[in-house]
């Protein structure tokens, strides 16, 4: 059993079911218009700035980029506020964390703006010291920096002191590189690239239920 002092998390597709949105967004706004969306294309394979860019020119729509990005935040907006759902077993899971003193923060790559609403109408965003939004911020996933921020905040002197709970490769490849403990999680999102997380990461749970097997949290 492991024992843990500091926690970095991420939030979609991590602590709540929500990567399903960016999926949908675009397509929902394209139908939301009378514009039917090509089969089996997602927003979120593209990137928030490629995806709004590709949909204006695929669609020949009659926006400009800062137009059409209000459009899809209305959306996404209307989601996070009101329906994205926590994992199950994740607030009793952050309670126990809580209760054995660990500390904790988020590492997102949504706006702030949209995630703490979401985390506070689910009852967990209390246990949160910090949520660094790689979109606020500038500084991605995909190097270590934002991680280190994450670490400093905390006051961990190594990184392999800190667990990074995770369900995204290309983000589970960098923490694993700058030397962090990392938990994947799965998620459908990732489903394609389950296998490799598996055997990259230092554990693998499939639901929270099974982190009382890692962790030794009385």
């Amino acid at each position: 059993m492991e024992k843990i002092k500091y926690a970095i998390f991420d939030v979609d597709g991590t602590l709540t079911d929500s990567m399903h949105i960016w999926d949908t967004c675009g397509g929902a706004y394209l139908m939301m218009r009378g514009i039917t969306p090509h089969a089996g294309e997602t927003f979120r394979t593209r990137g928030y700035v490629d995806g709004i860019k590709y949909m204006i020119e695929e669609y020949k729509l009659p926006l400009t980029y800062d137009e059409l990005m209000a459009e899809l935040l209305k959306i996404l907006e209307f989601y996070y506020f009101n329906i994205a759902e926590a994992k199950p077993g994740v607030k009793e899971f952050l309670q126990k964390m809580q209760d054995n003193g660990v500390k904790m923060c988020i590492i997102t790559a949504t706006n702030q703006y949209l995630i703490d609403p979401a985390l506070e109408r689910n009852g967990i965003l209390k246990y949160f010291s910090k949520v660094f939004s790689t979109h606020d911020i500038g500084k991605h996933k995909d190097k270590p920096e934002i991680f280190n921020m994450a670490r400093d905040f905390l006051g961990a002197e190594n990184n392999s002191d800190v667990f990074v709970f995770e369900d995204a490769l290309y983000s589970i490849k960098t923490a694993k590189s700058a030397g962090y403990k990392v938990i994947g999680v799965a998620d459908y999102s990732a489903e394609v690239d389950r296998e490799e997380i598996k055997q990259l990461a230092d554990y693998f749970i499939d639901d929270y239920s099974e982190i009382y097997n890692i962790l030794d949290l009385r």
